[in-house]
């Protein structure tokens, strides 16, 4: 698939813009998602332009971010996201979020009117700089150029860049430290984006005429350079000794790529009896010793008596997480009603202090870390033994309930895990699709992600697509149906491949809400918390071109998978609507079942 559509580059003769464009191909980013827009016209035509730039066009902004960041989650480099003045910035501020606590680079370039225009009645204009608050790594803002439209901007009252008296010499020497200031900045907040891999905004400053442009480079890059990406060096004597001593060291594994352990460190922590592994479905680390399906062991247990008792018994001395955002509550909630006596994050991502117990961060690598602290012998204990038998006697309770389980979320999720295909990417959106499928091991291990960053319910359809174009397998998205309809405009490109499947779990509204606590049967819960609808996705799977079935049984859901993923032309969407009010009682009976068995 070509995305430039030009035959010769074009250069924007306003010089920030053209120092953006150098800057981010000596720095080799080249993946560009651009929402079309005036202002933006020196940067979006001179990217497009170009061979060495990979250019999307997503015409709403909102989707644009989650499209981009789904392609910086499968390259984990930076995908720029271009768009022009005004209110088109703040519909990034959703995937901005999200791209900050999932730690996935994005570099948000926004084209602006001059300063001197801003808060004076021109149209499309806002205060672009720090839009994002808290929820992005930086906000800059780029320098004016004073070489173009020197007497536009004189002509103005309300600028402060060019005094009346300065000379044609002076002038040159303002706009060469403003180029070298640009320069500096474009290089800071580009490596800081790929090391950290956290989304920056930089904000860039245009007076018209903004199509000017030229087949070479006028501005020379000086500074630029890349930045090379170290670990910290660490002394891993006393960690290995508190960690050989312990009875009782869990390693909690959060959002991670495929395989964050090598097979000589997994063997090596299996030979440990005091130590327990609990992964999710985003951990990507499957192994037999492993427990994955954490709320199906601890849920169970808040239901019983002795409560108290099993979960003192259950507790860590020593925690040690590992990636990212963690799915579960439950696993929360226990380890922050006793908490470890130390807990140590070890790898590049935020250490966040999710437990209350204060955190020790570790910047090296996970394999690193364990090669260097368990290579002692360790102290006897049955802690993985206890564990390890709680899970066993969960796993057969969960069989005969599903065995026996009416139609519901929790047995096309059943269904669902059995049934998807090896080389099939795993795209998930939040809410309830993301924790039933905690409940399940799928057959294969395939690769899954979900935008647990901020766990919203946006985006994860433009996710999806964005993921699928960098990534060599097909690409599966599971929702639910508020989210396929929130994010609609996810299906509004040109870019969906015919290997894309959606399955879309339509329960009529946000059925998670009657599992939470404070739930209540009235019109008033129906309407404003749960949103119920009747809608559903046949009008719109023929709008964007996908091939469509709706089923509503257990055997109509069985029969449409044994084709569902075959090769096909066109991308396809297969719709299953389940009973909402049954589905959150059988879940609630599931975990009373799993803690009376």
């Amino acid at each position: 698939m070509i995305y430039y559509i030009c035959i010769v580059m074009m250069y924007p003769k306003i010089d920030n813009a053209q120092t953006t464009i150098l800057s981010c191909l000596k720095l080799g980013i080249n993946n560009v998602v651009i929402s079309p827009g005036s202002r933006n016209a020196p940067l979006a035509i001179s990217f497009a332009s170009s061979k060495d730039f990979n250019c999307y066009s997503i015409v709403d902004e909102r989707s644009a971010g989650f499209f981009a960041l789904g392609i910086a989650q499968q390259t984990k480099s930076p995908v720029i996201l271009l768009c022009t003045s005004g209110s088109a910035l703040l519909n990034y501020a959703p995937s901005v979020a999200e791209a900050f606590y999932s730690e996935i680079p994005l570099i948000i370039l926004s084209a602006d009117r001059p300063k001197y225009k801003i808060n004076i009645g021109d149209g499309q204009t806002i205060s672009q700089l720090n839009v994002f608050g808290e929820n992005i790594l930086s906000s800059d803002s780029l320098r004016q150029d004073v070489n173009h439209e020197t007497k536009s901007i004189i002509s103005s009252n309300q600028q402060n860049l060019i005094s009346d008296d300065l000379s044609t010499e002076k002038i040159k020497k303002l706009q060469l430290d403003i180029q070298k200031f640009n320069e500096k900045l474009l290089n800071k907040r580009l490596n800081e984006s790929t090391l950290l891999q956290k989304p920056v905004h930089i904000n860039i400053p245009m007076e018209e005429p903004l199509y000017g442009f030229t087949k070479k480079p006028t501005v020379n890059l000086t500074s630029t350079k890349r930045i090379k990406k170290s670990f910290e060096e660490k002394k891993y004597k006393k960690y290995a000794d508190v960690i050989t001593k312990s009875s009782k060291v869990m390693i909690l594994v959060g959002s991670s790529e495929p395989n964050c352990l090598s097979n000589s460190v997994i063997n090596n922590i299996r030979s440990f009896s005091n130590i327990i592994v609990l992964t999710e479905s985003t951990s990507n680390l499957n192994n037999d010793a492993f427990f994955q399906n954490i709320d199906q062991i601890i849920a169970p247990l808040e239901l019983i008596d002795d409560k108290e008792n099993w979960f003192k018994k259950l507790s860590p001395e020593i925690l040690i997480t590992l990636g990212g955002m963690i799915i579960s509550k439950k696993i929360k909630s226990f380890l922050r009603s006793k908490p470890p006596k130390l807990h140590l994050h070890i790898g590049l991502n935020k250490a966040n202090d999710t437990y209350f117990s204060g955190v020790k961060h570790i910047k090296t690598s996970p394999n690193l870390f364990f090669k260097k602290t368990l290579s002692k012998k360790h102290k006897s204990s049955d802690f993985y033994n206890l564990w390890n038998g709680i899970s066993m006697q969960r796993a057969s309770s969960h069989q005969k309930f599903i065995r026996n389980a009416n139609y519901s979320d929790l047995i096309v999720f059943s269904i669902l895990s059995s049934r998807i295909p090896k080389r099939y990417l795993i795209q998930v959106s939040n809410s309830s699709p993301i924790r039933y499928l905690q409940l399940f091991k799928i057959s294969f291990n395939n690769v899954v992600y979900c935008n647990r960053g901020t766990s919203g319910i946006d985006g994860s359809t433009s996710t999806a697509v964005g993921a699928s174009l960098e990534n060599k397998s097909p690409t599966l998205l599971i929702t639910g149906d508020l989210s396929f309809f929130y994010d609609v405009n996810g299906l509004w490109n040109n870019y969906i491949k015919p290997d894309f499947r959606i399955i879309i779990i339509n329960n009529s509204g946000g059925g998670i809400f009657r599992i939470l606590p404070g739930h209540k049967d009235d019109a008033i819960f129906s309407k404003f918390i749960e949103t119920k609808h009747s809608l559903n996705a046949k009008k719109i799977a023929q709008q964007y071109g996908f091939d469509y079935q709706h089923k509503k049984t257990q055997f109509g859901l069985k029969f449409a998978l044994k084709r569902f993923f075959n090769k096909s032309t066109k991308p396809k969407i297969l719709e299953v609507s389940t009973p909402s009010e049954l589905s959150s009682e059988t879940l609630k009976n599931y975990f009373k079942f799993l803690s009376k068995n």
